[in-house]
């Protein structure tokens, strides 16, 4: 008779090596998974940072030429209009600033349009992936 009792080892070298498999398959699939949605959400701001490329520049050149030629056109038109009701203010100078009132107008749609938040959250099926693996975790300690 043998006092020992028999307590045979389940964790075999093959199921050992089947677990690893197993591990590094799903640890492969998370990976993949943030990596496509690191993809989406560079997509997103490549098209945000085009956005405000396109912004800066946009209102840069309006300022330039719109103000210069339209200063040019309106100054007279504005000089004979504000003629004895303001003195102090030149025609081309009113023209500038009922420009520079404009440009900032359109500033502030774009920045607002900037500002918009992605319709779906970024990383959300990692992040739900995340949850799951910790219920499951918690459940299977």
């Amino acid at each position: 008779m043998n006092p020992l009792p028999d307590h045979t080892d389940s964790s075999s070298p093959e199921s050992i090596g089947e677990m690893k498999k197993a591990l590094s398959g799903f640890l492969a699939a998370r990976m993949e998974l943030i990596s496509i949605e690191a993809k989406e959400a560079a997509g997103f701001t490549a098209k945000k940072v085009a956005q405000a490329v396109i912004l800066a520049l946009s209102v840069f050149f309006l300022w330039l030429l719109i103000l210069a030629g339209l200063t040019g056109v309106l100054a007279p038109l504005a000089t004979k209009w504000l003629d004895g009701k303001a003195t102090w203010l030149p025609g081309w100078c009113a023209v500038i600033f009922t420009l520079a009132i404009l440009h900032t107008l359109v500033a502030f749609i774009c920045i607002r349009l900037l500002k918009k938040k992605p319709e779906e959250e970024l990383f959300a099926l990692s992040r739900q992936e995340l949850e799951n693996d910790k219920r499951w975790l918690k459940k299977n300690k």
